[in-house]
Formats: C-alpha cells, sequence, structure tokens
C-alpha cells in the first residue's frame, strides 16, 4: 500500500477503511471466493472461474498475485 501511496483500503465490516491490514482481513476478503466445476459422468463439463470484486483484484494486485493463480490451466 505505501509502495502505490494507498492510505487505505475498505477491508473492515460493513466496507470501513483500514490503513493497516492483518492477514485475517486479508483473508476473510477472499473467504467467499469460489470456484465450480459442472460434472458428468466423471468429466468437466463447465468450470464457473471465481468472479473478483474491484476491491479483491486490488488486493491481489499489491500482493503480486496474478487472478489466473485462482484459475484451472486450459
Amino acid at each position: 500500500m505505501k509502495r502505490d501511496n494507498i492510505r487505505e483500503l475498505p477491508l473492515y465490516p460493513e466496507q470501513r477503511d483500514c490503513a493497516r491490514p492483518t492477514t485475517e482481513q486479508i483473508l476473510r476478503l477472499f473467504s467467499l471466493a469460489e470456484r465450480h466445476q459442472l460434472m458428468h459422468g466423471g468429466k468437466t463439463v463447465e468450470v464457473f472461474d471465481v468472479e473478483f470484486t474491484d476491491l479483491q483484484r486490488q488486493v491481489l494486485a499489491l500482493l503480486g498475485v496474478s487472478g489466473d493463480a485462482f484459475r484451472l490451466p486450459r
């Protein structure tokens, strides 16, 4: 955050701003992110990838993690 001149992020409940996020707050932000696979006969029919919010994408970028890390290779 300091590197990108970001003073606060809305990571507290009710999207209140937070100047010094903890690991718990970051993990909570991603706690509902899910990827689903539709299977039929033991084979994958369709994959529903994670739909990240703008805030989740921003935090991933700050951490240097690509959103592709959450997707299956195709």
